[in-house]
């Protein structure tokens, strides 16, 4: 088989940063590469080229548009010329619903993998009624999470038979308990021996991060040992330097790494005890809570959107969104129960093993073959 993925292009692929479309995708199309299909991926670049990664053929699309969407389109367009060219058997968009009408020339299963469902800003847009169309020319909708699934169906009023929810994964090699990393990464952080509280993702009020940063206080005057530590951008991936929300961070003596590395990411969840995930919002899955669990973290996490979907009773516990004090109780129980700490560490690997690639791969197989 003969599949294509086509992205935003607003990062490149692979990205050293960060991006969960951008990891998803390309650990997608590995694990079909490994099942002996032809994957080929289109990613953004300064120019155009054809290269190779872990079996995967990238090819990268130059675009001569700076405004966001607009670049948007033009990559979306230069791709499926390629496409077309190539005749593949399967197109899988990731987060672009545009394809479905700009590709409905093309004889071929396609599919819309989406981690948010207000694509474009959903009814405020003109075109609201055009993206509505567009969307049900997809073979099918791959919404990230059951939440997703069902806010999208409502929103857009789609046929629920189009709709299948296809989670985010984890790399369970990658992302693993690793003892002898925490304590030589917590040594090249300065970060002390105290137990370690973390949050890695974007640095923002919508996925809560002044919430975190008001628990952390609350927290302090209990536990003064006790160190934050955030890896993450600023607003959004791609973005360099400090807001308000960054400084607090480190005026509380918390410890702000900014965007790092993405093979730095693993070492950076084994250092801590405690994975918090605070979102307020807008929240369709949870890749971070994920990654955090396959490394043996317990996750404190808001009781938001598909959090408590990829978070189990057993793996982690839960506040009210928004909730500083209800957060900063959560782990300060975790602080103080050690039976109840490595009863949740224990199984958060279990939990993160359901949504390894392979799984996923496993149910877009079958995706594919019912279209």
């Amino acid at each position: 088989m003969i599949i294509a993925h086509i992205g935003p292009a607003a990062l490149p692929i692979p990205n050293r940063t960060g991006g969960a479309i951008q990891r998803r995708m390309l650990e997608i199309a590995k694990a079909q590469v490994a099942r002996g299909h032809r994957v080929i991926l289109y990613a953004s670049a300064d120019k155009p080229a054809v290269r190779e990664h872990d079996g995967v053929e990238i090819r990268d699309i130059s675009c001569d548009r700076s405004v966001a969407y607009f670049r948007e389109i033009e990559f979306l367009k230069k791709a499926l010329r390629d496409v077309r060219d190539t005749k593949v058997d399967v197109l899988h968009f990731h987060s672009l619903p545009e394809g479905g009408a700009l590709a409905s020339d093309i004889g071929c299963t396609k599919v819309l993998s989406y981690d948010y469902f207000v694509f474009r800003r959903g009814k405020k847009t003109p075109l609201f009624w055009w993206y509505r169309n567009s969307l049900r020319k997809f073979s099918r909708l791959l919404p990230v999470s059951e939440f997703c699934r069902r806010g999208s169906q409502d929103y857009w009023n789609l046929d629920a038979v189009q709709l299948r929810v296809l989670h985010n994964g984890v790399n369970l090699e990658q992302f693993s308990p690793k003892p002898a990393e925490r304590t030589a990464k917590r040594l090249a952080l300065n970060v002390g021996e105290g137990q370690v509280i973390l949050y890695v993702g974007r640095v923002c009020e919508q996925k809560g991060t002044d919430v975190l940063i008001d628990a952390y206080l609350r927290l302090r005057q209990k536990w003064p040992d006790v160190r934050l530590v955030v890896a993450g951008p600023a607003m959004e991936f791609g973005r360099a330097g400090d807001t308000d929300l960054t400084r607090r961070i480190t005026e509380s003596s918390g410890v702000y790494l900014g965007a790092v590395e993405e093979s730095e990411l693993a070492d950076i969840y084994n250092l801590a005890d405690i994975f918090v995930m605070p979102t307020r919002s807008i929240e369709m899955f949870g890749m971070a809570a994920v990654e955090a669990q396959a490394c043996g973290k317990p996750v404190v996490a808001s009781r938001h959107g598909g959090l408590p979907e990829v978070i189990s009773d057993k793996s982690g516990r839960f506040f009210p969104a928004g909730d500083a004090v209800a957060l900063s109780e959560q782990l300060s129980l975790l602080l103080e129960d050690s039976t109840l700490y490595q009863s949740l560490a224990k199984a958060a690997r279990e939990n993160a093993a359901r949504f390894d690639w392979n799984r996923i791969v496993d149910r877009l197989d079958t995706i594919y073959s019912q279209t």
